[in-house]
């Protein structure tokens, strides 16, 4: 069975509700919300949220890790639920979303450090 309003599976469509949930309101989830009811077929990533745009890359390493687990036959790792997202939301801005003089520091989003040039050089493939 699908949701009526966002087609996904019909387990997870109440918890990523854009009318309800923002990214920072909707909670990690694995095997048991992202299962159909066609034995054996999941959807995992952005295409599990269906047109809602909650989805975190973090959610989908959490069902991905889930999944994987369920397929492996590790049912009791499957239902278990290892990510753990901040009560403050994800990525609002800096530190608290709503929290103008917080620091960047504080928040799960810092900038990402500047990229380093490196070079590789292949060995001397010449016989000695």
């Amino acid at each position: 069975m699908r949701d009526h309003l966002v087609p996904l599976a019909s387990a997870l469509g109440p918890r990523i509700d854009p009318n309800v949930h923002s990214c920072g309101t909707v909670y990690p989830h694995g095997v048991h919300e992202l299962t159909h009811p066609e034995p054996g077929f999941y959807l995992a990533g952005m295409n599990s949220y269906g047109r809602a745009p909650t989805f975190l890359a973090m959610t989908g390493y959490e069902q991905v890790r889930s999944l994987a687990a369920a397929l492996a036959g590790d049912h009791e790792s499957a239902e278990r639920v290892e990510l753990v997202l901040p009560e403050t939301g994800v990525c609002g801005g800096a530190g608290v979303f709503d929290d103008p003089d917080a620091s960047a520091e504080s928040s799960c989003c810092r900038p990402a450090p500047a990229a380093e040039l490196i070079s590789l050089t292949p060995p001397d493939s010449r016989p000695s």
